[in-house]
């Protein structure tokens, strides 16, 4: 596990968390997920969610991006 990844674990260790989804990339390049949550269907929404709220967040940059641009 690389320095980043151990920040994140532990910034998470004192959040109270009910349910947790971890996806990573190992050194080969294969693809890990646990799950606390042993239901498919919820799995699906917490990634679902996840992408729809990165979409989110990069789209707001974008728009902060060429606010600042126009401000120039």
């Amino acid at each position: 596990m690389n320095e980043a990844v151990k920040n994140i674990v532990d910034e998470l260790a004192d959040k109270d968390l009910e349910a947790i989804m971890v996806v990573g990339l190992d050194s080969n390049g294969a693809l890990n997920i646990q799950s606390s949550v042993n239901n498919v269907a919820l799995m699906h929404w917490m990634l679902n969610k996840s992408i729809f709220d990165i979409n989110v967040f990069e789209n707001n940059q974008k728009r902060e991006e060429k606010a600042e641009k126009a401000e120039e």
